[in-house]
């Protein structure tokens, strides 16, 4: 049995560039920068990465962002899972979602194959309530990709309240 881990990550959004601007304090996590790029006629996920400061001012210097110039949108990602997740989990979310999803921004990560994990992605909105239908610029980003060294497994969860 291979060493396999699992990770849970909380998706809240979509944010603006201002909006995140306005909330300094939010740090620590992944993010999905979302929109349309030069002569692009669809938005989509055009990249994802991670920060261990605040999503303010690394998205402030970050030159890929900037190259998304129509219908700019953030998703901040939280690892729920495990707890006081380090850069190594960060690290390897993010390396999950840019193999499987291969962002056009993303150019590290496309082809390094990522050690097995099963990504776990809950989606909410950015008033932190829970979605019950995936937002239409992640809804090709299963929320559960799984990876075992040999096989892909991947699916979409089912939310509803008691």
């Amino acid at each position: 049995m291979s060493d396999h881990t699992t990770i849970i990550v909380e998706w809240y959004g979509p944010y603006t560039y201002d909006e995140i601007n306005e909330n300094p304090d939010w740090e620590n996590g992944l993010y999905l920068a979302t929109g349309k790029l030069k002569y692009e006629r669809e938005a989509t996920i055009q990249y994802c990465g991670i920060t261990e400061g605040s999503y303010h001012k690394r998205l402030k210097n970050h030159h890929k962002v900037h190259e998304i110039n129509r219908e700019q949108e953030f998703w901040i990602g939280e690892v729920a899972y495990p707890s006081n997740a380090s850069r190594y989990f960060l690290e390897m979310a993010e390396s999950m979602i840019v193999y499987f999803w291969q962002p056009e921004l993303n150019e590290r990560k496309k082809l390094s194959i990522p050690k097995p994990i099963t990504l776990l992605n809950k989606w909410y909105k950015g008033n932190c309530t829970a979605r019950y239908r995936q937002h239409s610029l992640c809804k090709d980003l299963a929320d559960v990709l799984s990876w075992d060294g040999e096989l892909w497994r991947s699916g979409n969860l089912q939310v509803w309240e008691e």
